[in-house]
């Protein structure tokens, strides 16, 4: 298993986004449901709607990205895509979910 934040900070657009590790890929049992990673991301000043990115199993089959930079440009990637459909990071409410 390799060695991964779970935490971070990167940039889109002029923003600055913090991102936190809900959980990392779980194993599959006859008691559990076989899941992927989920992050949770934020605007890193003031309060704000937040996001989750849920990424899919099979993505990371060894449960974990090889680097904390690799996973960092697939959350730059659906935090773009998030806004680009609508997501509002300044605002308030309920968290918005974005699957990969």
């Amino acid at each position: 298993m390799s060695r991964l934040d779970s935490s971070g900070q990167f940039n889109v657009g002029p923003d600055t986004f913090t991102w936190f590790v809900k959980h990392y890929a779980g194993e599959f049992t006859s008691h559990t449901n076989f899941r992927g990673i989920s992050a949770r991301v934020c605007l890193t000043e003031g309060k704000s709607r937040e996001l989750i990115i849920d990424l899919e199993p099979q993505d990371y089959p060894l449960k974990r990205p090889a680097s904390s930079a690799q996973f960092e440009e697939r959350l730059i990637e659906y935090t773009q895509k998030a806004i680009d459909e609508g997501w509002k990071p300044d605002s308030r409410g309920k968290p918005y979910r974005i699957a990969a």
